[in-house]
């Protein structure tokens, strides 16, 4: 092995690994390329960089100034209109851009700080769509929580919809969602049913089914058995017994039943969330597909129609443009006789 004061004087200099800038010998050239002067005279005006360059190019784009000399008045163009208005100046890369920038939303206020206890323990809980049976969603729960706020952050399409025919009048949906006519709900978990009965007109899903398993003919039947129910506002996960990776149920607005599996238990960790106001902590959403319009197969469909005569299948999907354009003339009255309801798709999970 050579010694270090070899290895250093053998190193190649910067200076030398610069590349040059060489003037090209036609006459070389010409004999490598075995053509005559006359022709590599020819190639050399023709290939030549200022070629590339038109009559009216400016030397430098410094000196450019597109919104005030470039662009004449009274053009038509609304694009060019567009950048005459625009107050800022066209420059080089190397030097600072001054637009006007568009004003951005603020985002959502932070929510008031409260240091999680040292001795927390959280629950990791998926919920998954209620025919496709893939998860939709994954939050992060802490011990001393209610189950009803769990509840509060899960999202289904099936609360988002407003009920009833619209196609009198599809630009009066001020109607409240399903979510807000319809509050009841429970979580079925180890035998017991924690109903949701923070609005007094909530009504006990499980109550039918506590009273049907009571006959003593199913009582025989496995997995049945005199099932308890509890108040879901009234019970913290810490009071739960569950089993990790079992699946249990959550259901509302009737029959839309998601199942929910509890996927891991552990004490709070230094990389966790310190804020207790940010729990649940939704960790996971699945982002949906995206249902298009069936005229113009692009924007998102917003409406279904049922007994739709202008409509090439039954239900049809329709965004609003295609939808109003369709079924009603200019001055909103219907076409033909059709119901339409306003749909809220996978793709808003």
């Amino acid at each position: 092995m050579a010694a270090r004061g070899e290895c250093t004087s053998s190193l190649i200099s910067i200076k030398e690994f610069k590349l040059q800038f060489q003037e090209l010998d036609l006459e070389e050239m010409a004999g490598e390329m075995n053509v005559s002067m006359e022709i590599m005279t020819d190639l050399t005006e023709v290939c030549s960089p200022s070629n590339l360059k038109c009559a009216a190019e400016p030397e430098s784009l410094e000196s450019i100034d597109i919104f005030k000399d470039q662009i004449p008045e009274g053009v038509e163009l609304h694009s060019l209109r567009l950048l005459k208005e625009r107050k800022g100046k066209l420059t080089s890369h190397k030097k600072e851009v001054n637009y006007i920038v568009k004003e951005v939303a603020p985002t959502k206020e932070p929510l008031a700080f409260e240091e999680v206890k040292t001795d927390e323990v959280i629950l990791s809980v998926a919920i998954y769509h209620p025919r496709k049976q893939n998860k939709v969603q994954e939050f992060l729960v802490l011990g001393s929580q209610c189950l009803t706020e769990l509840r509060d952050k899960i999202f289904c399409t099936a609360d988002g919809m407003i009920l009833g025919d619209h196609s009198e009048n599809p630009d009066a949906l001020s109607q409240p969602t399903a979510k807000e006519n319809f509050k009841s709900g429970f979580f079925f978990i180890e035998g017991v049913f924690y109903n949701d009965r923070r609005d007094p007109l909530s009504r006990d899903y499980s109550k039918v089914i506590r009273d049907w398993a009571k006959d003593p003919q199913r009582r025989k039947c496995p997995g049945l058995g005199l099932f308890t129910s509890k108040r879901m506002e009234d019970v913290v996960f810490e009071d739960l017994k569950i089993r990790l990776g079992y699946p249990y149920l959550y259901c509302h607005q009737g029959n839309c039943e998601h199942l929910i599996i509890f996927t891991d238990l552990r004490l709070l960790d230094v990389d966790d969330e310190r804020n207790a106001n940010e729990y649940p902590l939704q960790v996971f959403k699945h982002r949906g597909k995206r249902l298009r319009c069936r005229v113009c197969d692009v924007y998102t469909a917003r409406w279904v129609t049922i007994n739709d005569a202008l409509a090439c299948e039954d239900p049809c999907f329709f965004c609003v443009t295609c939808f109003k354009g369709l079924h009603y003339t200019p001055d909103g009255e219907k076409i033909c006789d059709f119901q339409a309801y306003p749909f809220v798709g996978d793709f808003d999970w």
